[in-house]
């Protein structure tokens, strides 16, 4: 589809106007200016020519001679007529300035190069002796005391006297007055020049006694602008078809690339970067491509570093947003933590002073047992928060040494032996002696209590766990601590490493669990680089969970 404001439509109609225009200003300028242009030229042709003659002639005069002297033919050494200086003169004139030249003396004799005189010398008198300048058939142009200017456009035709010849040498020819023919019949003279419209110049030479006659072709003036008009007419129809066919192609091509640019800048401003301008020219529309593909290339950097920063300032936001859940919920789960303990205490503490209550020692003692036991909680608790929070924060520094795995495992399960022999629980510890590791032992050590108390602690009548581990590629080993036990969703196990998070609470109360064991193996995980998890496992048809953490051999 044609744009109504297409640049390659408006350049051609331009360019069309503009030839158009130029065209119509050389025709206006053709009819009404060349003609006069043309004129004056001639004009100051004729003029130059008058100036030559007069000096010419006057200088001849000042040296003593006259026309009859100028006239008269010298003979060579050979005894033969040369042209006479006069008639040389007059020859050199017309050679220069294109005039032809007609004198008569005092006595109205007449001297030209030309024939037929009685025509010219009656045209001469009636000129200047009859006043006839100002026929209608005279266009005068200039006219002083010493000479008349004119264009006379009377179309005449001299008759050439019968035995003449319009061929041969230029033969001087000289007239003996009034009427008088009897050189006519001479051979070999010149016929005048035969035109339509003549600029003539007539008048009295500086000695107001010798008779001029200046004639110029003119020709039909008019007759050649029309043509030339005509000519620049048909020459300009074909230079408008031809242009406007070469500007049409030539701005079909500069074009393209701007609309390519356009095409480029508007999937820009929908944020689509993937077009890229593929010109290779050096000109402007070369230099606008390369800086829209620059512009193209910062501003999908820059679009993409603010979606990033706008990513990772909404992923702040929302941290932000859990750690001030997960403050309040950690002032909650703390507040509700202590609460229980310290009413406890208090109760028992009144119980042992109030009488009547705590009478016996074996009452007393128990009432001490009781606010000991939940001062040790408080304390545990409080520990692991200190521990917790030093971790998270990066406050502790790891003592990083080449330790054995299966020894250190060995220890803690010992460790908990006590509580393995009341609860009844089958325990097994398959582990190479070869497992070693570079980690922290104090934390490697925190990791398998935190495991195995949550073991002991969440075991079903099963009352199997499994301490195993596993070899994994790039040089890791995995420790699992398996329980025989009720199976997690997805979603409690994603939340148990969670601080204060407890499954079942109730259950929880009873072994005195706070719910941050499995938080501080996290932080540990994390300041070791490496991971930790759970998951649902059955081993020989027994259901459960394993809980595992990888350690790095090398």
């Amino acid at each position: 589809m044609i744009m109504k404001k297409s640049i390659k439509w408006r350049i051609t109609i331009v360019f069309i106007i503009v030839i158009i225009c130029c065209i119509g200003s050389i025709l206006l300028f053709n009819t009404l200016f060349l003609e006069k242009l043309y004129v004056n030229e001639k004009k100051s042709i004729i003029k130059k020519a008058y100036y030559a003659l007069e000096n010419g002639i006057t200088e001849a005069y000042d040296m003593g001679y006259d026309l009859s002297d100028l006239f008269k033919k010298k003979k060579s050494s050979a005894g033969e007529n040369n042209e006479s200086n006069l008639s040389r003169f007059l020859r050199e004139l017309q050679e220069i300035y294109g005039v032809s030249t007609i004198l008569m003396d005092s006595n109205n004799k007449i001297y030209s190069l030309f024939q037929n005189n009685s025509m010219f010398e009656k045209k001469m008198k009636d000129y200047i002796y009859r006043d006839m300048a100002n026929s209608e058939n005279l266009q005068i142009l200039e006219k002083n005391n010493r000479y008349t200017i004119a264009i006379n456009n009377n179309n005449f035709t001299l008759k050439r006297p019968s035995g003449t010849s319009d061929n041969g040498p230029d033969e001087f020819y000289e007239s003996s007055g009034p009427g008088s023919d009897t050189n006519e019949k001479k051979q070999n003279r010149v016929p005048f020049p035969r035109r339509d419209s003549d600029l003539e110049c007539f008048g009295f030479l500086s000695d107001n006694e010798t008779a001029f006659f200046l004639t110029i072709p003119v020709g039909s003036i008019k007759e050649s602008i029309d043509l030339f008009n005509r000519v620049l007419i048909m020459v300009s129809i074909v230079i408008i078809i031809i242009g406007s066919v070469a500007i049409f192609i030539i701005s079909d091509n500069l074009t393209k690339p701007l609309l390519q640019l356009s095409e480029i800048s508007k999937k820009m401003s929908r944020l689509e970067f993937e077009n890229k301008y593929d010109g290779n020219s050096q000109d402007e529309i070369g230099i606008l491509g390369n800086s829209m593909n620059e512009l193209s290339f910062k501003l999908e950097k820059a679009i993409k570093e603010l979606k990033s920063a706008n990513i990772q300032l909404k992923a702040d936001l929302e941290k932000k947003e859990q750690l001030d859940i997960m403050r309040q919920e950690f002032v909650t789960n703390v507040s509700h933590e202590l609460k229980t303990p310290i009413a406890l205490i208090e109760g028992y503490a009144e119980g042992l002073e109030t009488e009547g209550i705590a009478d016996s020692k074996e009452k007393r003692d128990y009432y001490v047992s009781v606010i000991k036991d939940e001062a040790e909680k408080m304390n545990i608790m409080v520990r692991q928060l200190l521990d917790l929070s030093a971790l998270e924060r990066g406050m502790q520094e790891l003592d990083i040494s080449r330790i054995n795995l299966k020894e250190i495992t060995e220890g803690v399960v010992q460790s908990f032996d006590l509580k393995l022999k009341e609860k009844n629980i089958n325990i097994s510890v398959n582990m190479s002696n070869m497992n070693y590791i570079w980690a922290d032992g104090y934390k490697v050590e925190e990791v398998i209590k935190n495991y195995m108390s949550n073991a002991i602690n969440h075991i079903d009548d099963n009352k199997i766990i499994k301490v195993y581990t596993e070899e994994l590629e790039s040089s890791y080993i995995r420790l699992n601590v398996f329980n025989s036990g009720v199976q997690l969703s997805d979603e409690e196990m994603a939340k148990i490493w969670e601080k204060f998070y407890k499954v079942d609470k109730a259950h929880t109360r009873s072994y005195g669990g706070t719910g941050l064991g499995l938080s501080i193996v996290k932080a540990i995980a994390e300041q070791h680089n490496t991971t930790c998890g759970c998951k649902n496992l059955t081993i020989d048809n027994i259901g459960g969970m394993v809980f595992y953490f990888d350690f790095q051999m090398k």
